[in-house]
């Protein structure tokens, strides 16, 4: 009875505390007594189901970092356009999953420095960085660069076969709920806006546009925004330059201090010995998703094990 009760109540609780959150956002992102410089800031993200999570958990133990999970609500203050899952309502419409400097003005600077300095001031106790992960923002690089141009970034990449077979498990099963948000999908949103999003911005960058008509199973789906979020990585992987670090989930489970130790070079913080030992003993060897071969169409497909080719992950899609 009381399991039931609960499972009845989490969904609203959920959507309270969205609101709540929103509406923070958006009266820190008012604010006008912040400093002309944007607060230190750095960027996690990579293709969703990628490890981005527990390596942001793991830079969230360390005492210099601040770290922000997936503030969907802050982004939202900052440019209504970011919420492709229509948590907070459908903008007229006007929703992403890729985002390019024109949708950044000063108000939009203003806005985001505001809410990165406001999450600072709410520290209990001083720190030297912040450290924002939204997984999405692996399409949205020039986006971000607007915001804060002197940024270091991070993607964390994933073996394609272990992220679609993640995708289509927590897309089919379903079991995070939100209140009120109209036919929810923990993975695709408010009534698959998210997919409608990813496959409209998709045709827009000419992406398969022949073939996305095609897409239909849940793995077909989840293949297309891994290979978007890779293809967005190599258009601005030279601009980018030493700014950009790219980690494999499987390099960071298998040698967790070494790689976290570049990790934090390239975020400019301490790699401290017991932090380290630390996440050592919080990372086991990356999952492996088994299930039936990946059926992609022909163009897709290819693309698919080139990336597969190129990060050197076992495994390929295939047209049969």
């Amino acid at each position: 009875m009381i399991n039931a009760l609960l499972e009845k109540f989490r969904p609203i609780a959920r959507s309270i505390k969205y609101g709540r959150l929103l509406r923070r956002a958006q009266s820190d992102a008012t604010k006008l007594n912040i400093p002309t410089i944007s607060p230190p800031v750095s960027f996690i993200f990579g293709c969703g189901r990628s490890g981005t999570t527990i390596l942001g958990k793991l830079l969230s133990e360390h005492k210099e970092v601040l770290y922000l999970f997936e503030p969907y609500h802050m982004w939202r203050a900052i440019q209504p356009a970011t919420d492709m899952i229509q948590l907070y309502g459908d903008n007229g419409g006007n929703t992403h999953c890729v985002l390019g400097s024109d949708y950044i003005s000063k108000i939009e600077i203003q806005r985001f420095n505001a809410c990165m300095q406001s999450e600072l001031d709410r520290c209990r106790e001083p720190r030297e960085r912040i450290i924002e992960k939204t997984p999405i923002n692996a399409m949205r690089i020039p986006f971000l660069n607007s915001l804060s141009p002197q940024s270091p970034m991070l993607h964390l990449v994933r073996n394609g076969i272990d992220v679609i077979r993640s995708i289509e498990r927590l897309s089919s099963t379903n079991s995070y709920q939100m209140s009120g948000k109209g036919n929810w999908n923990q993975w695709w949103g408010r009534d698959h806006c998210k997919w409608k999003a990813l496959a409209k911005d998709a045709e827009t960058l000419d992406l398969f546009s022949g073939e996305i008509p095609l897409l239909q199973s849940e793995t077909e789906m989840g293949a297309l925004e891994w290979l978007a979020s890779l293809h967005e990585i190599e258009r601005y992987r030279n601009e980018l330059g030493s700014r950009l670090l790219e980690v494999k989930y499987n390099t960071l489970t298998e040698d967790p201090q070494r790689e976290l130790t570049k990790i934090c070079t390239h975020f400019n913080i301490e790699p401290e010995p017991e932090w380290l030992r630390y996440c050592g003993n919080q990372l086991d060897s990356a999952r492996k998703n088994q299930g039936a071969p990946i059926v992609l169409p022909p163009e897709m497909c290819e693309a698919f094990n080139a990336f597969q080719e190129q990060f050197g992950f076992e495994g390929r899609a295939t047209t049969a």
